[in-house]
């Protein structure tokens, strides 16, 4: 009896594993099972996706198909395969190399000779040299690497600085004024400090680009008369005379400047560092007065007033400089008036002078 029931055993498993010989299902206890039609038309036949196989039904669902999916590479696999090239090691009989990174520009390098060993970590590296007298070990700081191609040059523009010049003003017909506002030539300073620049590149070989920054530009018009100026009853800026010997009238504006210039640079005449630029320089005002010296009975007195002076609030000047290394000369103009339309004679302030470049 015992004999029969093993038997009975044996021939069901037999049979069992004879059944599933054409169709393996595979455990979905463990795995969701993913459906999706082959043909949406005619829906003839569907795929059921369990782990790493598809089951493919026909219609009827009397056939069916078992095809082996080919495994997905571990996400370190494909790491590896994508950075195979970062990693390179060879032997030669003379020489064992190993390499990280490319060959041109490696980040790592280790070659051990007969009598030297290289270790090199980009441009630093030590040489160990064994002689008769012993080891010798040199280092090297700065290996001649090759420049990656097509690589941009950065571009760096000339407004941060200093410059000096003089300063005076035309009107509309481009004239020196007569009267009350003519200045003296060569003592009306123009001073600018540029503190802070930026520059950005248009071409790929960094000579060609556009700057900006913020600075500050003080303006002294010192009066060629025996006078200042003032408004007058109806705002309008006037003459003001003094009945003292005055030694010194000007009238002082401060602003706060922004340029936008546009700059070439080329190495074609008078050296490697000559530069043309152009451009409008924004200013916004901040401050301005009118002050006045004089002596009267051996002692110096002055005579400063703040205010407004119906002064434009806001310019705008074109700009021309031309430069080579850490000098340059420029030349602005205005092209608002210095006193607002109306309140005040037409003129337009120009300056030119040189600037030193940091």
């Amino acid at each position: 009896m015992r004999k029969l029931s093993v038997f009975i055993l044996l021939t069901g498993l037999v049979l069992s594993s004879y059944a599933q010989e054409n169709v393996t299902v595979p455990d979905t206890s463990k795995k969701k099972a993913e459906e999706k039609v082959i043909n949406p038309e005619k829906k003839d036949s569907v795929v059921v996706k369990v782990g790493g196989k598809e089951v493919i039904l026909s219609g009827d669902a009397e056939e069916a198909k078992v095809v082996e999916q080919k495994e997905k590479k571990k996400p370190e696999e494909e790491k590896h395969e994508k950075g195979k090239n970062l990693y390179k090691e060879e032997y030669n009989g003379d020489k064992y190399k190993v390499i990280v990174g490319s060959e041109d520009n490696p980040i790592m390098q280790y070659i051990e000779g007969d009598d030297t060993i290289v270790i090199r970590m980009r441009r630093k590296g030590i040489r160990i040299i064994e002689t008769p007298d012993g080891s010798t070990i040199r280092i090297t700081k700065d290996y001649n690497l090759p420049e990656k191609k097509n690589k941009r040059k950065r571009f760096k523009g000339n407004w941060q600085g200093f410059e000096i010049g003089m300063n005076n003003y035309l009107t509309p017909d481009f004239r020196f004024p007569n009267g009350f506002l003519e200045v003296y030539d060569g003592k009306a300073w123009n001073l600018n400090f540029n503190l802070l620049q930026y520059s950005m590149g248009v071409s790929h070989s960094g000579k060609v680009g556009f700057v900006t920054g913020l600075g500050l530009r003080l303006n002294n018009y010192k009066l060629t008369g025996n006078n200042s100026i003032t408004k007058d009853s109806t705002g309008y800026i006037v003459e003001l005379p003094y009945e003292q010997d005055l030694k010194m009238s000007k009238i002082y504006t401060c602003y706060l400047t922004a340029p936008l210039l546009f700059e070439i640079q080329t190495g074609r005449w008078f050296g490697k560092g000559f530069r043309m630029g152009f451009g409008v320089i924004g200013s916004l005002k901040l401050q301005s007065y009118t002050k006045v010296k004089w002596y009267e009975n051996g002692n110096k007195s002055k005579n400063k007033i703040k205010g407004d002076f119906n002064i434009s609030p806001l310019d705008v000047a074109t700009t021309l400089r031309i430069g080579v290394n850490g000098v340059d000369m420029f030349a602005n103009y205005s092209l608002i008036p210095l006193f607002q339309k109306d309140q005040g004679p037409e003129v337009y302030p120009i300056a030119v002078g040189l600037g030193f470049r940091f």
